[in-house]
């Protein structure tokens, strides 16, 4: 079981991979793992908001299942799919694949989001 994970704040540095957006962690076993369904878009559009002008070349994304000092958004979880979640933010809908579980235990009801240029 992991300690607190909805407290921590995790960062990922996200980044354009053959057309993909994909971000490596090592420290949970993830290469390459690709973001879908809805999820770049959103990405892509916060970075926007907050004047990151080439997000493609990579951006940090920190995340938490608790609200944080700074974050910039929150997603709401809408409904199981497929071993993921599809979470609401920005008005748009995107879904978060198991992968989501190498960070959290369950997925959390309220995701807390920041990007940042690298």
């Amino acid at each position: 079981m992991k300690v607190s994970a909805n407290q921590e704040v995790k960062t990922i540095v996200p980044y354009n991979w053959y057309g993909l957006l994909v971000f490596d962690d090592p420290e949970v076993g993830l290469d390459k793992e690709p973001f879908v369904s809805g999820v770049p878009q959103i990405l892509y559009s916060l970075c926007g908001a907050v004047g990151i002008k080439d997000p493609k070349k990579g951006f940090k994304l920190l995340f938490s299942g608790t609200e944080f000092q700074g974050f910039q958004i929150k997603a709401e979880r809408l409904e199981p799919d497929n071993g993921g979640y599809w979470y609401r933010v920005l008005g748009q809908e995107g879904w978060l694949c198991p992968a989501l579980f190498r960070y959290f235990d369950e997925a959390p009801e309220t995701l807390y989001i920041k990007v940042e240029a690298k």
